[in-house]
């Protein structure tokens, strides 16, 4: 449909098309990652009487001529932009999302000057802020799968909207939230994933994502997983999640990422999908990560996620002192971080440890006896990272407030004037540790290989080459283990003919060596060249290809 086919009343007053909603995705991030979000919107726009359409500029090298020749083709009726982080939430580069989010709105509206309503994680963090930085006129808090086709359908009925649940809203004495209500994930319909080209992530992202709950009951100081998704675990059945896996899997994508907080915060859910992966016989066509705690993680549930193509464990266990355990709030031992790498190596689970240092009360003590007990189990890899993001409505804002948000405050890192809301990233980092705390924390992990050095830049997943490079190449995974094979199977290059090392010195990032590609099975290899022909059939083909503008 083009312009000029405007929607608009016929002489009896009704439409001759359905209203169109174009779904913006403003992540531009590298490696590319989907906005799964809009997969989980496609049909209820749908169902709700909506056409919808896709306008991403993850890949887009001019996001303003793509929104410039988007809106002089087609019609728009309604914008829904999504942004899902505000920051990297990186200490070393503290770069923020919400200025370009807010230039691609305006150029939005010089496009086609009709409702902007934002949404996603990010923006449910804090959402009046955003919304007011943005300059969008409508919000949704947490998940839209209900709320927003509602909105949409009261906007285009000239309906009042004050009273809808999860809504964000402009009024003439100032930014309005509504409270929030929860879907009952179970009883929402299962999820084509058929919007977003789901085979372009996969080929320059590496991996597709899926959820099997959303919400969190833990209290972590620093985590906003409760503030954006409940603090109530709500669950997809295994089939929805099953269904979802089994659209994917026969458009060539094999491997997964489960995008729960923790996949283990129950053990009879999880144990539930994986039964239900087996009993279609998809195990024996996927490979899936899953983020985890140390705790609960019995040998039942383990060997059910190895059987059912789980190849991958991200422990966050932010600590190995119980002291700092504690004050985390984290709901684990020191001893629990020693038997879930024992019971990983049992069922041949790769895995990766990632320390948080940076919380108050961190000492240079708490910190050398982490990484010690690190040394101690022997654990494979350990991603380091110090400096903890300060986000508003955590338990962590609360204690640096008490401490002084100011800049007197010699333990924060980042703008604080003019931040008092804290969209600006800004970090705690305290001095507790050392008078140069990344110094010392880099002088206990330099030269050990199983650590990934402290703010390393090869560990940020946002503009890292090493990591777009080795997925280029081939490499398939959570981007942890990429990283993590990808160095190892370059160290072992050095170490057999160091002339590859040329002149580059950043860890892992040496050229020449093994090819990603030779270092992966036959079956991945075949898996992937039908990836890159259904995907071109399609790209040549609109009458087979999604609503997806950007190809």
């Amino acid at each position: 449909m083009d312009k000029h086919e405007n929607g608009a009343s016929n002489g009896a007053g009704a439409r001759t098309t359905r209203p169109r909603v174009v779904l913006v995705n403003t992540n531009q991030i590298r490696p590319s990652v989907a906005p799964i979000a809009f997969d989980y919107l496609h049909e209820p726009l749908v169902e709700a009487g909506f056409e919808v359409d896709l306008l991403d500029l993850c890949f887009a090298e001019d996001w303003e001529a793509e929104i410039d020749r988007y809106c002089r083709l087609r019609r728009v009726d309604f914008w829904g932009v999504t942004l899902r982080n505000t920051d990297d939430v990186y200490f070393s580069s503290q770069h923020s999302f919400v200025p370009v989010a807010r230039k691609m709105i305006d150029a939005l509206r010089r496009g086609s000057p009709v409702p902007v309503t934002m949404g996603g994680v990010g923006f449910s963090i804090m959402p009046q802020k955003i919304l007011e930085a943005c300059g969008a006129d409508f919000g949704i808090v947490c998940e839209g799968e209900v709320a927003f086709p509602a909105l949409l359908t009261r906007l285009l009925n000239g309906q009042a909207v004050d009273d809808l649940p999860n809504l964000v809203y402009r009024t003439d004495k100032g930014i309005v939230r509504n409270d929030v209500q929860f879907a009952d994930l179970g009883k929402l319909s299962s999820h084509g994933r058929r919007l977003i080209n789901n085979e372009r992530y996969f080929l320059h992202g590496g991996q597709a994502a899926v959820e099997t709950k959303r919400g969190c009951n833990r209290r972590c100081i620093y985590c906003v997983e409760p503030l954006t998704k409940g603090r109530k675990l709500r669950l997809h059945t295994p089939e929805q999640v099953a269904d979802q896996v089994q659209s994917l899997v026969e458009r060539g994508i094999y491997t997964f990422h489960v995008n729960d907080s923790e996949f283990n915060l129950s053990i009879q859910h999880p144990i539930a999908v994986c039964n239900e992966l087996i009993r279609r016989g998809l195990h024996k066509q996927i490979e899936w990560y899953a983020y985890g705690m140390p705790a609960p993680f019995p040998d039942e549930l383990a060997a059910r996620m190895r059987e059912a193509g789980c190849v991958g464990m991200n422990f966050g266990t932010d600590s190995a002192s119980e002291k700092m355990l504690r004050i985390l709030r984290r709901t684990f031992t020191k001893d629990d971080i020693r038997t879930a790498v024992e019971t990983s190596r049992r069922h041949g689970f790769k895995y990766i440890i990632e320390l948080l240092f940076g919380a108050p009360g961190e000492t240079g003590e708490t910190v050398k006896e982490t990484l010690d007990y690190m040394e101690e189990i022997d654990a494979h890899r350990v991603s380091v990272t110090a400096g903890l993001r300060i986000f508003p409505g955590t338990e962590l804002e609360r204690m640096v407030r008490a401490e002084g948000l100011s800049r007197d405050n010699p333990n924060l890192y980042g703008p604080i004037e003019g931040n008092e809301d804290l969209i600006q990233p800004l970090f705690y980092l305290p001095t507790t540790i050392a008078e140069k705390p990344l110094e010392y924390i880099d002088s206990l992990t330099k030269g050990k290989e199983r650590f990934f050095g402290v703010n390393s830049d090869g560990f940020n997943y946002n503009a890292n080459d090493l990591l777009v490079e080795a997925i280029d190449s081939g490499a398939r995974g959570a981007y942890w283990a990429i990283l993590s094979e990808t160095v190892d199977a370059r160290r072992a290059a050095l170490a057999a003919n160091p002339v590859y090392a040329g002149d580059n010195s950043r860890q892992g990032s040496c050229r020449g060596g093994p090819s990603l590609t030779q270092l992966r099975s036959p079956a991945a290899l075949n898996a992937e060249r039908i990836v890159r022909k259904q995907w071109e059939t399609r790209r040549a083909s609109p009458s087979e290809r999604p609503r997806t503008w950007s190809w």
